[in-house]
């Protein structure tokens, strides 16, 4: 694509990295002399649902860092629009993202570590007293500076404690760093943040994730019902069992269990903060010494201060309309199945037939490949932004992702307590489960079968046939 010259008053520099969506520019402010970063969004893309999702998401964006003010949160100096591009311009920030310090080593020594978690701590006590959840944090998300000093950005998908700016969805964020309450769609506040700050820790000390598995339902599974193990039971590391239960505190399953704010997860630290020793000045040396591999800024790379690289060997237009297709019948988890099947998948037939095998109905199926085979996409083929998080919130929404209204033998009433027990099991995806097992079940007890035989483990079909045996005789 053609880039500007000029967005606003900025000079553009240089692109730091380009996406389904837009571009992220270098620019230069002439008025201020300074440097600055500018994320796009392309207006023509604005017109399908999900691409409509994701322009609300900018300008969530927008509205929730640029009410912040710390030094460990990426500043927001001005949202505008011209005749065919809407942007943000915020702080460019020299550095690398988390992700990548973390690619290049297995662990961080437990000083680095625990010197991060208490920067992101700050800055998140600093946006939850504004009234702003993050609700994403995660590796990409978080930029070292070279001067070893973390810094959140990105905020597309913050919450906002205002009725005017709030984006109602809980079940958005990253699988693995999501807290048990964002999975089943249940009432969200500021302790989703803590929980996946939680995970982070965990990961930097032991190089692997507290809920590793194979697939995104299986890691859905272990947040909801498995505890990790201690770090300090894990063989090669030496981490002192206090640790243990602050890390365990800050992943409990319920919000109440865990730390009631961010000061008071950074004070559970203080102690092995003083054991651990080193400074902040030792943390750049440690990171300017370490291999870091720089994501090249191409079309196949959604790299800049907002998001992690996808598959390098996939276009960010590829991904997004096998994604918005999947999405119709998966719901938001096909942003995650996509991206693991682009892994491992060498052509776009490959990758179809792997994503397709998610589908259980084999009409459904069917439908998914005609979809592809025809491009109808719904118009939404470059309307998710690569590396976003929650790209395909919106087209879940618009795909009939609510139960809301009445089908022959199930009511609306219904609908919505089995979308609440089944979700238990499956995550965000029981909405759309539920939908099509409402709209073909003849009686309430064929209704019941059918999601039952959505769930694959014995142990969770029968806790959700127990549930479903309670619903009330009057919904």
């Amino acid at each position: 694509m053609q880039h500007p010259r000029r967005l606003g008053k900025y000079d553009i520099v240089g692109v730091l990295g380009e996406g389904a969506m837009g571009v992220v520019y270098k620019a230069h402010d002439p008025f201020i002399d300074r440097q600055v970063a500018i994320k796009t969004v392309r207006k023509a893309l604005l017109d399908s649902s999900i691409a409509e999702d994701m322009a609300a998401r900018f300008r969530n964006e927008a509205r929730a860092a640029g009410r912040l003010s710390h030094p460990g949160i990426v500043p927001i100096y001005e949202y505008g629009e011209d005749d065919t591009t809407a942007f943000i311009a915020m702080e460019f920030v020299e550095g690398r993202d988390l992700a990548q310090v973390l690619g290049a080593t297995p662990t961080l020594p437990e000083g680095m570590a625990i010197r991060f978690m208490q920067q992101l701590l700050d800055a998140l006590g600093s946006a939850h007293r504004a009234g702003v959840w993050h609700r994403d944090i995660k590796p990409a998300n978080l930029i070292v500076t070279t001067d070893g000093l973390l810094k959140v950005m990105d905020f597309g998908v913050a919450r906002i404690a205002s009725a005017a700016l709030t984006q109602a969805a809980s079940t958005i964020g990253t699988p693995g760093y999501m807290a048990p309450e964002q999975y089943i769609g249940e009432t969200i506040d500021h302790r989703v943040d803590l929980f996946a700050a939680g995970v982070l820790l965990y990961r930097m000390l032991s190089g692997r994730s507290p809920f590793a598995a194979e697939t995104p339902e299986a890691v859905m599974y272990k947040v909801l019902h498995q505890d990790p193990a201690p770090l300090s039971t894990l063989e090669g590391l030496s981490i002192a069992p206090s640790l243990d239960a602050v890390i365990a505190r800050a992943l409990a399953k319920t919000p109440q269990a865990r730390f009631s704010s961010a000061a008071e997860f950074r004070d559970a630290l203080a102690e092995r903060s003083a054991v651990a020793g080193g400074t902040t000045a030792d943390d750049a040396t440690v990171i300017a010494a370490m291999p870091l591999r720089v994501r090249p800024a191409s079309p196949g790379t959604s790299r800049g201060p907002t998001g992690s690289a996808m598959p390098s060997q996939w276009d960010a237009s590829s991904l997004a309309a096998v994604e918005a297709a999947l999405t119709r019948f998966m719901g938001p988890v096909a942003r995650v199945l996509v991206r693991e099947a682009a892994r491992t998948s060498t052509d776009l037939r490959q990758l179809q037939d792997s994503v397709s095998q998610h589908i259980r109905d084999p009409r459904e199926r069917q439908r998914f490949e005609a979809l592809l085979s025809t491009g109808m996409t719904g118009g939404t083929s470059e309307g998710t932004r690569a590396g976003s998080s929650a790209s395909a919130t919106g087209a879940a929404s618009s795909a009939g992702a609510s139960t809301a209204g009445s089908t022959a033998g199930v009511s609306a009433g219904l609908s919505d307590y089995a979308v609440r027990a089944l979700a238990r099991q499956l995550g965000p995806i029981a909405k759309v489960v539920v939908r099509k097992a409402a709209a073909s079940a003849g009686t309430r007890q064929a209704f019941f079968d059918t999601l039952c035989r959505s769930v694959e483990d014995p142990a969770g079909r029968a806790q959700l046939q127990a549930e479903l045996a309670r619903a009330p005789d009057g919904l």
